[in-house]
């Protein structure tokens, strides 16, 4: 019994492990300064990248350096996190011959106008420019 166990438990981890690539990279020609975890932001976009065959094939995938040159961020973050809803998809498409898996990533960071206009770290932001959608 407990082998089965073992089996199984062994059987979903290797089910749900995938081969993902989110390269965190300044766009060509602007300066970009890497944030600390903690450091304040006043720009977040969270968004997923979808996969299909374990990794192997990107469908629509994002990278960071997209964000950070559309939205003209100077300082940044980026990171993944896995979530119960994209392990609930990844055991589901196993049903199917496909395998779909999603990966989460959130790009953080701040405008040079919000710096120079003092708009980092305040909790009342209504007097800073309203960030681009």
């Amino acid at each position: 019994m407990k082998r089965s166990y073992l089996f199984l438990s062994i059987a979903i981890s290797l089910c749900l492990t995938a081969c993902f690539r989110t390269e965190l990279a300044a766009p060509e020609g602007m300066e970009v300064r890497v944030l600390a975890k903690d450091e304040p932001v006043n720009f977040t976009k969270e968004y997923k990248n979808y996969y299909l065959f374990a990794g192997l094939l990107p469908v629509w995938t994002t990278q960071p350096e997209e964000i950070i040159e559309q939205e003209k961020l100077v300082e940044v973050r980026a990171r993944t996190q896995d979530t119960i809803s994209d392990s609930v998809i990844t055991l589901l498409s196993y049903l199917l011959p496909i395998m779909i898996f999603p990966q989460q990533v959130i790009v953080e960071g701040n405008r040079r106008s919000d710096i120079l206009e003092g708009c980092v770290d305040q909790t009342d932001k209504s007097k800073c420019a309203s960030p681009k959608d």
